[in-house]
Protein backbone atom coordinates (compact mmCIF):
# COMPACT_ATOMS: atom_id res chain seq x y z
CA UNK A 1 0.00 0.00 0.00
CA UNK A 2 2.80 2.70 0.89
CA UNK A 3 4.66 2.42 -2.09
CA UNK A 4 1.68 3.57 -4.19
CA UNK A 5 1.65 6.72 -1.69
CA UNK A 6 3.97 8.39 -3.49
CA UNK A 7 3.42 8.42 -6.93
CA UNK A 8 0.09 9.23 -6.04
CA UNK A 9 1.18 12.48 -4.67
CA UNK A 10 2.87 13.11 -7.58
CA UNK A 11 0.15 12.49 -9.97
CA UNK A 12 -2.03 14.37 -7.53
CA UNK A 13 -0.05 17.57 -7.59
CA UNK A 14 0.64 17.74 -11.48
CA UNK A 15 -3.19 17.27 -11.68
CA UNK A 16 -4.20 20.51 -9.44
CA UNK A 17 -0.71 22.40 -11.21
CA UNK A 18 -2.40 21.57 -14.48
CA UNK A 19 -5.74 22.64 -12.98
CA UNK A 20 -4.39 25.96 -11.52
CA UNK A 21 -2.71 26.87 -14.92
CA UNK A 22 -5.67 26.17 -17.16
CA UNK A 23 -7.25 28.73 -15.01
CA UNK A 24 -4.78 31.02 -14.61
CA UNK A 25 -4.72 31.27 -18.67
CA UNK A 26 -8.72 31.28 -19.43
CA UNK A 27 -8.35 34.73 -17.29
CA UNK A 28 -5.51 36.06 -19.28
CA UNK A 29 -7.15 34.86 -22.64
CA UNK A 30 -10.78 35.56 -21.98
CA UNK A 31 -10.63 38.89 -24.36
CA UNK A 32 -8.65 37.39 -26.65
CA UNK A 33 -11.00 33.89 -27.00
CA UNK A 34 -14.53 35.98 -27.32
CA UNK A 35 -14.98 35.69 -30.70
CA UNK A 36 -17.98 38.39 -30.68
CA UNK A 37 -15.30 41.47 -30.18
CA UNK A 38 -12.87 40.09 -32.52
CA UNK A 39 -12.91 39.85 -36.50
CA UNK A 40 -10.78 36.42 -37.84
CA UNK A 41 -8.92 37.33 -40.63
CA UNK A 42 -5.28 35.94 -41.94
CA UNK A 43 -2.59 36.92 -44.31
CA UNK A 44 0.44 35.18 -45.91
CA UNK A 45 4.09 36.32 -44.64
CA UNK A 46 7.26 35.30 -47.13
CA UNK A 47 9.32 35.89 -43.92
CA UNK A 48 7.34 35.42 -40.25
CA UNK A 49 10.71 35.11 -38.52
CA UNK A 50 9.88 37.19 -34.95
CA UNK A 51 6.13 36.77 -35.35
CA UNK A 52 4.33 34.14 -33.31
CA UNK A 53 1.10 33.53 -31.23
CA UNK A 54 0.23 36.42 -28.70
CA UNK A 55 2.45 38.98 -30.70
CA UNK A 56 0.63 42.59 -30.90
CA UNK A 57 -1.01 43.74 -33.60
CA UNK A 58 -1.38 47.69 -33.42
CA UNK A 59 -2.60 50.95 -35.28
CA UNK A 60 -1.28 54.57 -34.54
CA UNK A 61 1.14 52.53 -31.44
CA UNK A 62 -2.34 51.54 -30.26
CA UNK A 63 -2.95 47.36 -29.65
CA UNK A 64 -5.93 46.23 -31.58
CA UNK A 65 -5.77 42.60 -32.20
CA UNK A 66 -3.12 39.87 -31.61
CA UNK A 67 -1.61 36.98 -33.68
CA UNK A 68 -3.59 34.10 -33.12
CA UNK A 69 -1.63 31.18 -34.80
CA UNK A 70 1.30 30.88 -37.48
CA UNK A 71 1.53 27.86 -39.72
CA UNK A 72 3.44 26.73 -43.09
CA UNK A 73 1.48 26.39 -46.19
CA UNK A 74 3.50 25.99 -49.19
CA UNK A 75 6.59 28.23 -48.86
CA UNK A 76 4.65 30.98 -46.97
CA UNK A 77 3.96 31.34 -43.53
CA UNK A 78 -0.02 31.82 -43.19
CA UNK A 79 -0.65 34.57 -39.81
CA UNK A 80 -3.97 34.04 -38.59
CA UNK A 81 -4.92 37.51 -36.40
CA UNK A 82 -8.14 38.66 -34.49
CA UNK A 83 -8.70 42.26 -34.86
CA UNK A 84 -11.56 44.05 -32.43
CA UNK A 85 -14.39 44.66 -33.97
CA UNK A 86 -14.44 48.27 -33.68
CA UNK A 87 -11.91 48.83 -35.79
CA UNK A 88 -12.77 49.69 -39.45
CA UNK A 89 -11.04 46.83 -41.04
CA UNK A 90 -10.96 47.18 -45.05
CA UNK A 91 -10.22 45.32 -47.84
CA UNK A 92 -7.23 47.30 -48.79
CA UNK A 93 -5.30 46.93 -45.64
CA UNK A 94 -2.61 46.67 -45.13
CA UNK A 95 0.03 45.17 -42.50
CA UNK A 96 4.00 45.76 -41.98
CA UNK A 97 6.22 43.46 -39.58
CA UNK A 98 8.65 45.72 -37.70
CA UNK A 99 11.05 45.37 -35.01
CA UNK A 100 9.74 46.04 -31.61
CA UNK A 101 12.48 46.69 -29.63
CA UNK A 102 16.83 45.64 -29.24
CA UNK A 103 15.73 42.37 -28.14
CA UNK A 104 14.63 41.33 -31.14
CA UNK A 105 11.33 40.73 -31.48
CA UNK A 106 8.90 41.80 -34.17
CA UNK A 107 5.22 43.29 -33.88
CA UNK A 108 2.74 44.19 -37.22
CA UNK A 109 1.79 47.48 -37.71
CA UNK A 110 -2.19 47.63 -39.11
CA UNK A 111 -3.58 49.95 -42.08
CA UNK A 112 -6.87 49.26 -41.58
CA UNK A 113 -7.43 50.72 -45.06
CA UNK A 114 -9.42 53.67 -46.85
CA UNK A 115 -12.93 55.11 -45.62
CA UNK A 116 -14.25 54.04 -49.38
CA UNK A 117 -12.83 50.37 -49.42
CA UNK A 118 -15.35 47.79 -48.80
CA UNK A 119 -15.72 46.14 -45.12
CA UNK A 120 -13.48 43.02 -44.68
CA UNK A 121 -15.43 39.99 -44.21
CA UNK A 122 -15.00 37.66 -40.72
CA UNK A 123 -12.11 35.22 -41.95
CA UNK A 124 -10.89 37.41 -44.90
CA UNK A 125 -7.33 37.42 -46.35
CA UNK A 126 -5.33 41.12 -45.96
CA UNK A 127 -3.43 40.59 -49.50
CA UNK A 128 -0.76 43.73 -48.66
CA UNK A 129 2.03 42.46 -46.61
CA UNK A 130 5.62 43.92 -46.05
CA UNK A 131 7.45 41.78 -44.18
CA UNK A 132 10.87 42.52 -45.39
CA UNK A 133 13.21 44.13 -42.83
CA UNK A 134 17.39 44.16 -41.68
CA UNK A 135 19.49 42.33 -43.39
CA UNK A 136 17.61 41.40 -46.57
CA UNK A 137 17.35 45.29 -47.56
CA UNK A 138 20.69 45.67 -47.17
CA UNK A 139 21.73 42.97 -49.25
CA UNK A 140 19.47 43.75 -52.09
CA UNK A 141 20.99 47.48 -51.99
CA UNK A 142 24.71 45.93 -52.02
CA UNK A 143 23.46 43.89 -55.31
CA UNK A 144 22.06 47.03 -56.67
CA UNK A 145 25.72 49.00 -55.86
CA UNK A 146 27.49 46.40 -57.29
CA UNK A 147 25.42 46.07 -60.62
CA UNK A 148 25.53 49.75 -61.07
CA UNK A 149 29.70 49.63 -60.70
CA UNK A 150 29.64 46.74 -62.95
CA UNK A 151 27.76 48.78 -65.69
CA UNK A 152 30.38 51.63 -65.06
CA UNK A 153 33.30 49.72 -65.17
CA UNK A 154 31.58 48.11 -68.68
CA UNK A 155 31.11 51.89 -70.25
CA UNK A 156 34.50 52.70 -69.48
CA UNK A 157 36.52 49.81 -71.02
CA UNK A 158 33.84 50.25 -74.26
CA UNK A 159 35.19 53.85 -74.26
CA UNK A 160 39.12 53.65 -73.85
CA UNK A 161 39.76 49.97 -74.45
CA UNK A 162 41.40 48.94 -78.09
CA UNK A 163 42.59 50.50 -80.71
CA UNK A 164 39.51 53.12 -81.44
CA UNK A 165 39.71 54.38 -77.97
CA UNK A 166 43.10 55.30 -78.32
CA UNK A 167 42.65 56.96 -81.87
CA UNK A 168 39.75 59.03 -80.63
CA UNK A 169 42.11 60.57 -77.59
CA UNK A 170 44.72 60.71 -80.02
CA UNK A 171 41.96 62.72 -82.18
CA UNK A 172 41.09 65.17 -79.31
CA UNK A 173 44.27 66.01 -78.40
CA UNK A 174 45.12 66.91 -81.86
CA UNK A 175 41.95 69.25 -82.03
CA UNK A 176 42.83 71.30 -78.86
CA UNK A 177 46.31 71.78 -80.04
CA UNK A 178 44.84 73.27 -83.13
CA UNK A 179 41.99 75.21 -81.25
CA UNK A 180 45.10 76.90 -79.19
CA UNK A 181 47.08 78.04 -82.28
CA UNK A 182 44.16 79.37 -83.36
CA UNK A 183 43.50 81.90 -80.64
CA UNK A 184 47.38 82.37 -80.24
CA UNK A 185 47.13 83.79 -83.92
CA UNK A 186 43.85 85.52 -83.79
CA UNK A 187 45.03 87.50 -80.64
CA UNK A 188 47.96 88.41 -82.01
CA UNK A 189 46.42 90.24 -85.44
CA UNK A 190 43.83 91.62 -82.58
CA UNK A 191 46.87 93.71 -81.04
CA UNK A 192 48.02 94.66 -84.49
CA UNK A 193 44.81 95.73 -85.74
CA UNK A 194 44.44 98.40 -82.36
CA UNK A 195 47.56 99.77 -82.84
CA UNK A 196 46.69 100.91 -85.91
CA UNK A 197 43.57 102.13 -84.88
CA UNK A 198 45.52 104.68 -82.61
CA UNK A 199 47.81 105.30 -85.18
CA UNK A 200 45.05 106.55 -87.10
CA UNK A 201 43.07 108.48 -84.40
CA UNK A 202 46.59 110.37 -84.13
CA UNK A 203 46.63 111.20 -87.87
CA UNK A 204 42.92 112.44 -87.26
CA UNK A 205 43.70 114.60 -84.70
CA UNK A 206 46.58 117.03 -86.36
CA UNK A 207 44.38 117.46 -89.39
CA UNK A 208 41.55 118.59 -87.29
CA UNK A 209 43.90 120.66 -85.62
CA UNK A 210 44.92 122.44 -88.76
CA UNK A 211 41.50 122.85 -89.89
CA UNK A 212 39.71 124.19 -86.62
CA UNK A 213 42.56 127.28 -86.30
CA UNK A 214 40.54 129.71 -84.30
CA UNK A 215 37.24 127.91 -83.51
CA UNK A 216 38.32 128.04 -79.92
CA UNK A 217 34.68 127.67 -78.91
CA UNK A 218 33.81 125.13 -81.34
CA UNK A 219 37.31 123.27 -79.87
CA UNK A 220 35.83 123.54 -76.64
CA UNK A 221 33.00 121.47 -77.55
CA UNK A 222 34.71 119.11 -79.10
CA UNK A 223 37.29 118.39 -76.71
CA UNK A 224 34.96 117.24 -74.21
CA UNK A 225 33.56 115.45 -76.96
CA UNK A 226 36.67 113.61 -77.21
CA UNK A 227 37.16 113.50 -73.97
CA UNK A 228 34.18 111.78 -73.33
CA UNK A 229 34.71 109.06 -76.05
CA UNK A 230 38.40 108.38 -74.50
CA UNK A 231 37.00 107.85 -71.28
CA UNK A 232 34.81 105.40 -72.67
CA UNK A 233 37.61 104.17 -74.75
CA UNK A 234 40.00 103.71 -71.80
CA UNK A 235 37.04 101.36 -70.09
CA UNK A 236 36.93 99.06 -72.84
CA UNK A 237 40.63 98.74 -73.39
CA UNK A 238 40.89 98.00 -69.41
CA UNK A 239 38.03 95.05 -70.00
CA UNK A 240 40.22 93.65 -73.12
CA UNK A 241 42.92 93.57 -70.92
CA UNK A 242 41.43 92.26 -67.65
CA UNK A 243 39.84 89.72 -70.55
CA UNK A 244 43.72 88.81 -72.73
CA UNK A 245 46.66 90.67 -70.21
CA UNK A 246 48.56 93.44 -69.78
CA UNK A 247 50.83 92.77 -72.37
CA UNK A 248 52.24 90.15 -74.90
CA UNK A 249 54.20 88.56 -72.72
CA UNK A 250 51.07 87.39 -70.27
CA UNK A 251 48.75 86.11 -73.32
CA UNK A 252 51.86 84.07 -74.57
CA UNK A 253 52.60 82.50 -70.72
CA UNK A 254 48.88 81.57 -70.60
CA UNK A 255 49.12 80.13 -73.99
CA UNK A 256 52.71 78.15 -72.98
CA UNK A 257 50.28 77.02 -69.72
CA UNK A 258 47.76 76.05 -72.13
CA UNK A 259 49.92 73.68 -73.97
CA UNK A 260 51.82 72.22 -70.77
CA UNK A 261 48.33 71.07 -69.55
CA UNK A 262 47.57 69.36 -72.90
CA UNK A 263 51.14 67.41 -72.51
CA UNK A 264 50.04 66.50 -69.24
CA UNK A 265 46.36 64.93 -70.38
CA UNK A 266 48.03 63.11 -73.38
CA UNK A 267 50.71 61.41 -70.76
CA UNK A 268 47.80 60.37 -68.36
CA UNK A 269 45.63 58.95 -71.87
CA UNK A 270 48.94 57.15 -72.65
CA UNK A 271 48.79 55.14 -69.09
CA UNK A 272 44.79 54.61 -69.50
CA UNK A 273 46.09 52.93 -72.64
CA UNK A 274 48.26 50.86 -71.52
CA UNK A 275 46.68 50.12 -67.99
CA UNK A 276 43.63 49.05 -71.21
CA UNK A 277 45.72 46.95 -72.95
CA UNK A 278 47.53 45.19 -70.10
CA UNK A 279 43.90 44.37 -68.67
CA UNK A 280 43.29 43.05 -72.09
CA UNK A 281 46.49 40.77 -72.45
CA UNK A 282 45.42 39.23 -68.83
CA UNK A 283 48.00 40.61 -66.73
CA UNK A 284 47.52 41.60 -62.85
CA UNK A 285 44.85 40.87 -60.92
CA UNK A 286 41.82 42.47 -62.65
CA UNK A 287 43.33 41.29 -65.97
CA UNK A 288 43.34 37.51 -64.60
CA UNK A 289 39.88 38.18 -62.98
CA UNK A 290 38.21 39.76 -66.91
CA UNK A 291 40.06 36.72 -68.78
CA UNK A 292 40.22 33.58 -66.96
CA UNK A 293 37.00 31.96 -66.74
CA UNK A 294 38.37 29.21 -64.35
CA UNK A 295 39.03 32.12 -61.91
CA UNK A 296 35.50 34.31 -62.52
CA UNK A 297 33.38 31.03 -61.76
CA UNK A 298 35.67 30.21 -58.78
CA UNK A 299 34.92 34.03 -57.86
CA UNK A 300 31.03 33.82 -58.90
CA UNK A 301 30.63 29.92 -56.68
CA UNK A 302 32.22 32.40 -53.57
CA UNK A 303 29.75 35.02 -54.27
CA UNK A 304 27.27 32.40 -53.91
CA UNK A 305 28.24 30.90 -50.83
CA UNK A 306 28.25 33.88 -49.28
CA UNK A 307 24.75 34.68 -50.08
CA UNK A 308 23.50 31.13 -48.76
CA UNK A 309 25.66 31.67 -45.54
CA UNK A 310 23.79 35.52 -45.11
CA UNK A 311 20.43 33.72 -45.89
CA UNK A 312 21.11 31.22 -43.08
CA UNK A 313 22.09 33.97 -40.62
CA UNK A 314 18.85 36.31 -41.78
CA UNK A 315 16.24 32.98 -41.27
CA UNK A 316 18.50 31.89 -37.79
CA UNK A 317 16.02 32.99 -34.70
CA UNK A 318 18.04 33.28 -31.53
CA UNK A 319 16.20 32.52 -28.46
CA UNK A 320 17.68 33.19 -24.53
CA UNK A 321 16.20 31.98 -21.48
CA UNK A 322 16.91 32.41 -17.85
CA UNK A 323 15.11 29.86 -15.25
CA UNK A 324 14.85 29.70 -11.76
CA UNK A 325 13.49 26.64 -9.74
CA UNK A 326 13.04 25.41 -6.22
CA UNK A 327 14.17 22.18 -4.93
CA UNK A 328 11.81 21.16 -1.98
CA UNK A 329 13.83 18.19 -0.16
CA UNK A 330 17.18 20.59 -1.18
CA UNK A 331 15.86 23.35 0.06
CA UNK A 332 17.80 25.61 -2.43
CA UNK A 333 17.78 27.52 -5.94
CA UNK A 334 18.67 25.55 -9.59
CA UNK A 335 19.77 28.25 -12.16
CA UNK A 336 20.07 27.50 -15.70
CA UNK A 337 20.88 29.82 -18.41
CA UNK A 338 19.68 28.46 -22.49
CA UNK A 339 20.70 29.36 -25.75
CA UNK A 340 18.19 28.18 -28.46
CA UNK A 341 19.68 28.44 -31.73
CA UNK A 342 16.08 27.85 -34.06
CA UNK A 343 17.28 27.54 -37.89
CA UNK A 344 13.85 26.15 -39.35
CA UNK A 345 10.40 25.93 -37.02
CA UNK A 346 10.63 22.47 -37.10
CA UNK A 347 13.74 22.09 -35.38
CA UNK A 348 16.42 24.02 -33.43
CA UNK A 349 19.39 23.33 -30.78
CA UNK A 350 19.62 23.74 -27.24
CA UNK A 351 22.65 24.68 -25.31
CA UNK A 352 22.24 25.33 -21.35
CA UNK A 353 24.19 25.96 -18.58
CA UNK A 354 23.04 24.79 -15.02
CA UNK A 355 24.00 25.49 -11.40
CA UNK A 356 22.55 22.56 -9.89
CA UNK A 357 22.95 22.33 -6.11
CA UNK A 358 23.18 18.58 -5.99
CA UNK A 359 26.27 18.89 -7.54
CA UNK A 360 28.49 16.12 -9.59
CA UNK A 361 29.09 12.76 -7.77
CA UNK A 362 32.78 11.06 -8.59
CA UNK A 363 33.85 8.03 -7.04
CA UNK A 364 37.97 7.47 -5.93
CA UNK A 365 39.37 4.15 -4.97
CA UNK A 366 42.03 4.83 -2.47
CA UNK A 367 44.69 1.80 -1.61
CA UNK A 368 46.03 2.07 1.61
CA UNK A 369 49.68 0.42 2.94
CA UNK A 370 49.14 -1.25 5.20
CA UNK A 371 45.57 -0.08 6.40
CA UNK A 372 44.75 0.98 9.69
CA UNK A 373 43.49 -1.20 12.10
CA UNK A 374 39.49 0.13 11.77
CA UNK A 375 40.01 0.39 7.78
CA UNK A 376 39.96 -1.59 4.76
CA UNK A 377 42.60 -1.92 2.37
CA UNK A 378 40.73 -0.68 -0.16
CA UNK A 379 38.19 2.17 0.35
CA UNK A 380 35.96 4.00 -2.08
CA UNK A 381 35.83 7.68 -1.70
CA UNK A 382 32.56 9.55 -2.85
CA UNK A 383 33.17 13.35 -3.86
CA UNK A 384 30.49 15.97 -4.84
CA UNK A 385 31.86 19.33 -6.20
CA UNK A 386 29.51 22.62 -7.02
CA UNK A 387 31.06 22.94 -10.58
CA UNK A 388 28.52 23.78 -13.50
CA UNK A 389 26.67 21.07 -15.23
CA UNK A 390 26.35 21.78 -19.28
CA UNK A 391 23.05 20.28 -21.52
CA UNK A 392 23.85 20.31 -25.43
CA UNK A 393 20.43 18.91 -27.66
CA UNK A 394 19.14 18.85 -30.95
CA UNK A 395 15.71 18.93 -31.30
CA UNK A 396 12.63 17.87 -34.15
CA UNK A 397 9.18 18.71 -33.92
CA UNK A 398 6.65 16.55 -35.59
CA UNK A 399 3.28 18.39 -34.86
CA UNK A 400 2.36 19.02 -31.46
CA UNK A 401 5.66 16.41 -30.08
CA UNK A 402 9.17 17.54 -30.11
CA UNK A 403 11.91 14.83 -29.72
CA UNK A 404 15.39 15.41 -28.40
CA UNK A 405 18.52 13.83 -27.94
CA UNK A 406 22.07 14.76 -27.01
CA UNK A 407 24.11 15.91 -23.83
CA UNK A 408 21.83 16.46 -20.63
CA UNK A 409 23.17 17.88 -17.32
CA UNK A 410 26.48 16.51 -18.20
CA UNK A 411 25.48 12.70 -19.35
CA UNK A 412 23.92 11.72 -22.57
CA UNK A 413 19.95 11.41 -22.16
CA UNK A 414 16.92 12.10 -24.60
CA UNK A 415 13.65 13.69 -23.88
CA UNK A 416 10.23 15.06 -25.33
CA UNK A 417 8.12 18.06 -25.45
CA UNK A 418 4.19 18.11 -25.86
CA UNK A 419 2.78 21.05 -26.92
CA UNK A 420 -1.06 22.19 -26.56
CA UNK A 421 -3.03 24.92 -26.59
CA UNK A 422 -0.91 27.26 -29.25
CA UNK A 423 2.19 26.20 -27.44
CA UNK A 424 1.50 28.28 -24.53
CA UNK A 425 0.92 24.58 -22.45
CA UNK A 426 4.13 22.08 -22.43
CA UNK A 427 4.65 18.49 -20.17
CA UNK A 428 8.63 18.07 -20.55
CA UNK A 429 9.88 14.99 -19.70
CA UNK A 430 13.87 14.13 -19.29
CA UNK A 431 15.27 10.17 -18.88
CA UNK A 432 19.42 10.61 -18.50
CA UNK A 433 22.33 9.61 -16.20
CA UNK A 434 21.66 5.59 -17.20
CA UNK A 435 25.44 5.07 -16.15
CA UNK A 436 24.92 6.15 -12.02
CA UNK A 437 26.13 3.72 -9.83
CA UNK A 438 24.54 4.23 -6.49
CA UNK A 439 20.87 4.34 -8.13
CA UNK A 440 18.63 1.38 -9.38
CA UNK A 441 17.08 3.34 -12.21
CA UNK A 442 18.11 6.43 -14.45
CA UNK A 443 16.88 10.14 -13.54
CA UNK A 444 13.39 10.76 -14.77
CA UNK A 445 12.17 14.19 -14.43
CA UNK A 446 8.79 15.49 -15.18
CA UNK A 447 7.12 19.00 -15.11
CA UNK A 448 4.86 20.96 -16.59
CA UNK A 449 5.35 24.98 -18.29
CA UNK A 450 3.11 27.68 -18.77
CA UNK A 451 4.30 30.21 -20.95
CA UNK A 452 2.03 34.01 -20.98
CA UNK A 453 2.64 37.48 -21.67
CA UNK A 454 4.69 36.64 -24.34
CA UNK A 455 7.60 36.21 -22.29
CA UNK A 456 7.45 34.63 -19.08
CA UNK A 457 6.62 31.47 -17.82
CA UNK A 458 6.43 29.15 -14.85
CA UNK A 459 7.04 25.39 -14.33
CA UNK A 460 6.49 22.93 -11.64
CA UNK A 461 7.68 18.81 -11.57
CA UNK A 462 9.23 16.19 -10.20
CA UNK A 463 12.89 15.41 -10.34
CA UNK A 464 13.79 11.75 -10.14
CA UNK A 465 11.23 10.16 -10.27
CA UNK A 466 11.80 6.45 -9.44
CA UNK A 467 14.82 6.43 -6.97
CA UNK A 468 14.25 7.58 -3.35
CA UNK A 469 16.38 9.86 -1.70
CA UNK A 470 19.84 9.03 -0.77
CA UNK A 471 23.37 10.77 0.57
CA UNK A 472 26.78 10.36 0.36
CA UNK A 473 27.63 11.05 3.83
CA UNK A 474 30.48 8.47 5.01
CA UNK A 475 30.30 9.44 8.66
CA UNK A 476 26.96 10.01 9.65
CA UNK A 477 23.66 10.18 7.06
CA UNK A 478 19.77 10.23 7.57
CA UNK A 479 17.49 8.29 5.46
CA UNK A 480 17.10 11.13 2.49
CA UNK A 481 19.80 14.00 4.35
CA UNK A 482 23.23 14.60 3.96
CA UNK A 483 24.38 15.62 7.77
CA UNK A 484 27.28 17.19 6.44
CA UNK A 485 26.13 19.26 3.62
CA UNK A 486 22.16 18.95 4.47
CA UNK A 487 21.62 18.55 0.66
CA UNK A 488 19.78 15.84 -1.30
CA UNK A 489 22.54 14.55 -3.67
CA UNK A 490 20.36 11.61 -5.24
CA UNK A 491 16.67 10.74 -5.41
CA UNK A 492 13.09 12.19 -5.32
CA UNK A 493 12.63 15.41 -5.02
CA UNK A 494 9.83 18.03 -6.14
CA UNK A 495 10.16 21.77 -7.86
CA UNK A 496 8.40 24.33 -9.35
CA UNK A 497 9.88 27.48 -10.17
CA UNK A 498 9.56 30.64 -13.15
CA UNK A 499 11.62 32.41 -15.64
CA UNK A 500 11.53 34.38 -19.18
CA UNK A 501 12.54 33.61 -22.38
CA UNK A 502 13.06 36.61 -25.99
CA UNK A 503 14.60 36.35 -28.77
CA UNK A 504 17.69 38.28 -29.24
CA UNK A 505 18.90 39.46 -33.06
CA UNK A 506 22.54 40.58 -31.69
CA UNK A 507 23.67 37.15 -30.96
CA UNK A 508 23.46 36.78 -34.79
CA UNK A 509 26.51 38.54 -35.22
CA UNK A 510 28.46 36.74 -32.33
CA UNK A 511 27.26 33.43 -33.36
CA UNK A 512 28.64 33.83 -37.11
CA UNK A 513 31.95 32.95 -36.29
CA UNK A 514 30.34 29.34 -35.10
CA UNK A 515 29.67 26.87 -38.15
CA UNK A 516 25.89 25.73 -37.69
CA UNK A 517 24.96 22.05 -38.58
Amino acid sequence: MSSWVTPFKVGLLVLVALGAFLVFRLALDTDAADSTQATTVYAYFDDASGIGPKSRVQTAGIPVGEVSGVRLEGTRARVELRIRRDIPLKTDAMLVKRSESILGDYLIDLVPGSPSAPPMPEGGEIATVNDRTGMEEAVNKLNLIAGDIQEVTRSLREVFGGEAGANNMQAIVANLVAVSESLDNTLSRAGTSLNSALDNIDLLSREIRQLTENQDDNIEAIVLNVRDASAEVREVLASVKRVIGTGEGELTASVESFRDTLGRLDTALESVQSIAAKIDEGEGPIGRLINDEALGESLDNTLTDVSDYLGRMVGLVTEVSLRSEYLVRQESMKNTFGIKLIPKPDKYYLIELIDDPRGNISETTVARYPPDADESALQTVVTTDQSFKLSAQFAKRFYFATLRFGIIESTGGIGGNLHFFDDSLAINVDLFDFSARDVKWPRLRASVNYSFLGHLFVSAGVDDVFNGPKTVDALAVEDDVNLATRRVVRGRDFFFGAGLYFTDEDLKGLLSAIPTP
